[in-house]
């Protein structure tokens, strides 16, 4: 058995025994090869493996700036006296818990909102779907799905 020193791995041979410092001996004497055995699952590709290719987005949100850039925005149609009264009246007989569904204008275009009546603010005239504020002025249409009980 030699005495040396394996500079790289910091091991005596001694130290290690007959095998030397990375596998068995033999049955003739001879040292194994160096290459550790593969173990069961190297060969096929790891199921997250796609994900280091995935594209990195620096800048997050920006996509959806240029696509909102790109809205064309809808002028508000204002409502005539009529349609005006009605949703006034509407609005007055309104509970808090009904069930209603609102076309209101936000954002250079319509929108819709349907669910509960949380509150309604007078003082401040606002409607409350849910907790969605929508201004009084900006409803173009309003209609009660189900009343409280």
């Amino acid at each position: 058995m030699a005495r040396e020193v394996d500079v790289l791995a910091g091991l005596r041979w001694e130290e290690v025994g007959d095998a030397g410092p990375c596998g068995a001996q033999t049955a003739a004497g001879a040292e194994a090869p160096l290459d550790p055995p593969v173990p069961p699952g190297i060969g096929r590709p790891h199921p997250d493996r796609a994900r280091q290719f995935m594209p990195f987005a620096a800048l997050r949100g920006y996509y959806d700036l240029v696509h909102a850039k790109e809205a064309v925005p809808e002028s508000r149609r204002p409502l005539s006296d009529d349609e005006a009264r009605a949703l006034d009246d509407l609005i007055a007989n309104l509970d808090r818990g009904d069930v209603v569904r609102c076309r209101y204008y936000e954002g250079g275009g319509y929108r819709e909102a349907e669910g509960a009546v949380s509150q309604i603010d007078v003082t401040f005239r606002d409607l409350w779907i849910v907790r969605r504020r929508i201004p009084f002025s900006a409803i173009q249409s309003l209609e009660l799905l189900y009343p409280a009980s």
